[in-house]
Formats: C-alpha cells, structure tokens, sequence
C-alpha cells in the first residue's frame, strides 16, 4: 500500500503544471517561455504513453534502453511469476483434492501459492514504478535543459517584504538568473516585492 501511495504521489507531482511558481502569482508569461512550457508538455506526455521517447526527445538517448531493459526485466519477471503461480495453484487443487495429504504438505503448497502471488504482485508495482520514474526523469530533464550553466550569475543583498511580521522590511537573499532574452529573480517575480516598491 505504502508502494502505491508513493507512484500516486509520483504521478500527482508530474501532473503539476510547470508555470506555476513558488509565490503564488499568476503572471503573464512571455512568449517563449509558452514555448518552454508546451515543449515540457510535449515531452511528458510522450513518456507517458510510449516508454523511453521523453528521454529520447530530451536527446538522452543512453536512458531509453534503461528504461526498455527495466520494464523489459519486470515483464519477464510476471511472466516468470505468473506461470509459476499457475503451476502452484494447479498443484494445490491436486493436494486439497487428495484427501491422503496431510496437513504439513498441503500448507507448504498454500504458502508457496501465496509467495508467488506475492511476487507477482510486486512485479507488476515495479513496473508501474518503473514507467513512473521514467516519466520523472523525462520531465525533470525536459525543464532542466533551458537550465542556465553559464557564469552569468549574480548574488545581492536587498531588503524584502517579510510576511507575516509587523516590520515593513527584512534582511533578505536575491538570486538572480539569465536565459538569453530574460533575466529572472526571486524578488522582481514576487508580487509583494513590486506591490512594496
């Protein structure tokens, strides 16, 4: 159960929309930052509908065939399980059917159904948890490729809005970013900020 909690909570997080910011705001957003946007989109979705393309289209083109030999190893192991299940269950029928078995036999067959109806269970989560991951690592990477690395980076001190306190002003720390045709920061994109100065 626990399992299934973290891949909901995996697939709620890449469902959440990639303009939303840590302020809360809802500011208009430039025109290739749109395009970012869709491109993310795009990219999401073709991982989750066709395993190992969103690490394709982000051209990290060695994650595909990991992600293809992962669920191709979980395939293979509900396969394995299953045809073991059946076998399990089909020699349980015989014993329970039996009435010369004794009771040691028949609940070590019973237990051995049971552990690979278990195993057959884990495998089909690991497959789910498998796609999952894939779709995160495709998303993570398709935001992370506009990522800024150059040394065009700044840092300031400046006074800021603090919430929830009397004080109009606090001590504060501004990051401030590039992309070619945009500089963000954490202050000039607050709404509090631009409302105070």
């Amino acid at each position: 159960m626990r399992t299934l909690r973290i891949v909901a909570w995996a697939c709620a997080l890449c469902t959440l929309s990639p303009t939303a910011s840590l302020w809360g705001q809802n500011d208009a957003i430039p025109a290739q930052d749109s395009l970012e946007d869709r491109r993310i989109k795009r990219v999401t979705r073709l991982a989750t509908f066709i395993p190992g393309a969103g690490q394709i289209a982000n051209r990290k083109y060695w994650k595909a065939p990991v992600v293809w030999g992962g669920m191709a190893y979980c395939i293979s192991s509900i396969d394995y399980n299953l045809t073991q299940l059946d076998a399990a269950r089909a020699h349980l029928i015989e014993l329970e059917n039996d009435p010369a078995t004794d009771f040691n036999t028949l609940q070590s067959a019973r237990s051995e159904e049971a552990f690979y109806r278990r195993n057959r269970d884990l495998s089909w989560f690991a497959l789910v948890g498998v796609h999952a991951l894939s779709i995160l690592d495709a998303h993570v990477d398709a935001n992370l490729l506009s990522f800024d690395v150059s040394e065009n980076l700044a840092l300031h001190l400046r006074p800021v809005p603090a919430p929830h306190t009397a004080a109009l002003l606090a001590p504060g720390l501004v990051i401030r970013w590039q992309r070619p045709g945009h500089k963000f920061t954490n202050f000039e994109r607050s709404k509090r900020a631009h409302r105070a100065f």
